[in-house]
């Protein structure tokens, strides 16, 4: 075996050293690369994963979002709704008021065209009695002016 390794020239102390060498050179490259790559790669994971977290919560609250905004656009349709509804009766019921209103004014001046009516009929048949009278004076007047 020592032949062989005379033949190759192979020195145990070389290698030695080399396995020395490589123990330093991959210990300082674990400590100075491999841990800081390990380091970051694990801060990166955690934050695509408090990514993907936040992005669940913030699907979770626009889905609450919407389901409050159709609650909010049906309440105010509601809302809508009934204030036009009262604003219809309210309507109809002025409207009704406005319609009494002016039957009870045509009633009253009804009513008082009827009274002015028969007050001018009253007056009408006085003063006409009264001409009558006064000219069945004239004519008796006259009768006896005739006479006498």
């Amino acid at each position: 075996m020592q032949e062989i390794i005379n033949a190759f020239g192979i020195d145990w102390r070389l290698i030695v050293i080399q396995i020395f060498n490589f123990a330093l050179l991959l210990t300082g490259l674990w400590y100075f690369l491999y841990t800081p790559v390990l380091t970051m790669l694990e801060k990166r994971q955690k934050t695509i994963e408090k990514g993907l977290a936040d992005a669940a919560l913030a699907e979770q609250a626009l889905t609450g979002a919407e389901t409050e905004k159709a609650a909010i656009v049906k309440a105010a349709h509601d809302e809508a709704t009934a204030v036009s509804l009262r604003a219809k009766a309210y309507a109809d019921e002025k409207s009704a008021a406005l319609v009494r209103e002016a039957e009870e004014k045509t009633t009253r001046m009804m009513e008082e065209a009827k009274k002015a009516g028969l007050e001018l009929q009253n007056r009408l048949y006085k003063e006409s009695e009264a001409e009558i009278a006064r000219t069945a004076l004239l004519a008796a007047e006259k009768i006896l002016k005739q006479r006498a």
